[in-house]
């Protein structure tokens, strides 16, 4: 089937010459430039994620063999069944009155004396202090969120 061609001067106008033409490879130009810098910051990307893959991957395989050789030399082990239960049994039974009477744990709240307390919230500041300090350190920055 040939192709007709339109003889309205407008679209003959339009539709060929230099001008259009130039037009047309400055559009491609752009959209080349374009897709080049989307794909060039997409490899960014991609390698940046390598390369924090690998690091992760190499410094889990060192502190798993770091912790391997303390289990070894501290000649660590694992607790047996009797441990467990005894350590659970007697948590179980320290909290337990607790529990079964609401009025046995008022009465120990309304035990607590100054040096409890004292030791208490001097312990909460060391645990928040620790806690803190972990934070800065995994995120490598002072200030937070």
């Amino acid at each position: 089937m040939l192709r007709q061609s339109v003889s309205s001067p407008a679209r003959s106008m339009f539709s060929a010459g230099p001008i259009s033409g130039a037009l047309y490879r400055a559009q491609q130009m752009r959209q080349n430039s374009t897709l080049t810098g989307l794909v060039a910051k997409a490899n960014a990307a991609v390698s940046s994620a390598k390369s924090l893959a690998d690091k992760g991957v190499y410094w889990s395989k060192v502190i798993a063999e770091v912790s391997k050789q303390v289990y070894l030399k501290e000649s660590f082990a694992p607790p047996t069944t009797a441990q467990f239960q005894s350590t659970y049994k007697g948590l179980y039974s320290s909290v337990l009155p607790y529990f079964t009477s609401p009025e046995a744990f008022l009465a120990a709240l309304k035990s607590i004396n100054g040096a409890t307390l004292f030791k208490f919230v001097g312990y909460s500041i060391q645990l928040f202090g620790a806690f803190s300090l972990g934070e800065i350190v995994g995120r490598r920055k002072i200030v937070g969120y």
